[in-house]
């Protein structure tokens, strides 16, 4: 009976989306490839993009916010370290930059192109459930976890930076104390784990935040109470960790890679200062 149900939602939902006009579809997706040759590489997006996914690797290693990984703020994707891929762009409006005379981006059907997503992804989180459904009473567990195979969230570990050194809270993990460049040793205090929504967690329930939600150049980085604000929310960004309140990077102070050297927020200037490794 349940799996009669399933299969009648599934068949509804699809009889939807099919009746959706084409132009809302094109409009809502778009593929593309970005490849890299061993460095960094991006692609503008078009102010109307929502997401982005990963639809196939075509070369080397590829893990979200790692060696690709998307901005929305400053409206790229991006890949690193080899990943070639093709992804789905989805969103409204999709133009990738062009003059805007893509017909395939334009909407002139008249149907409100967020409804359209809308109903594809309910079809897509049906056929998930579907799925899911099915495996267990198979005893196969052998779809993704929440996480997904490339997000970097999970186990916490070292964040290794210039010098050799890692990403350290001074003395321990404790509600303002900075954050500073120290020698690997993996204690509490050097172990971070990458939240879903953006933030680096050390020692539990502490974020690495910077100090008064000031954005200026040479404020201090320090372990705050996670409190989703957005000086908490961190993308790594090729070697770059950037802060999702401005776009500024993590970096050493002064360019001195020796241990007890502050690390603060600071513009984005490619320098070894600012690369990091997870």
């Amino acid at each position: 009976m349940k799996s009669q149900k399933f299969s009648r939602l599934v068949c509804s939902l699809t009889i939807g989306a099919m009746l959706l006009p084409a132009g809302a579809a094109r409009a809502a997706e778009q593929t593309v490839e970005l490849r890299s040759r061993g460095g960094y590489e991006s692609l503008p997006l078009s102010a109307g993009t929502r997401d982005v996914e990963l639809l196939e690797q075509l070369g080397g290693t590829c893990r979200f916010n790692r060696s690709w990984g998307f901005d929305l703020s400053n409206k790229e994707l991006w890949v690193n370290n080899g990943c070639a891929a093709r992804f789905k762009i989805v969103g409204n409006n999709l133009n990738n930059g062009s003059d805007g005379n893509n017909e395939e981006a334009k909407d002139s059907s008249g149907v409100n192109p967020a409804v359209a997503l809308a109903a594809l992804a309910a079809i897509a989180g049906v056929a998930v459930l579907a799925t899911r459904d099915r495996d267990n009473n198979n005893n196969n567990n052998n779809y993704p976890d929440d996480n997904g195979p490339s997000y970097p969230g999970g186990r916490d570990r070292v964040i290794r930076g210039p010098g050799g050194m890692c990403l350290d809270i001074d003395g321990n993990a404790r509600q303002g104390a900075g954050a500073i460049l120290f020698r690997c040793h993996g204690g509490g205090n050097q172990r971070f784990s990458y939240g879903r929504g953006g933030e680096l967690r050390v020692g539990g329930n502490l974020c690495l935040d910077v100090q008064g939600g000031n954005g200026d150049d040479g404020t201090r980085l320090i372990a705050w109470g996670c409190n989703g604000q957005r000086n908490q929310r961190w993308n790594f960004y090729g070697n770059q960790i950037r802060s999702q309140m401005n776009g500024k990077c993590v970096d050493v102070r002064d360019g001195r890679f020796q241990q007890g050297q502050p690390v603060q927020l600071y513009r984005c200037n490619g320098s070894s200062s600012q690369r990091w490794s997870w």
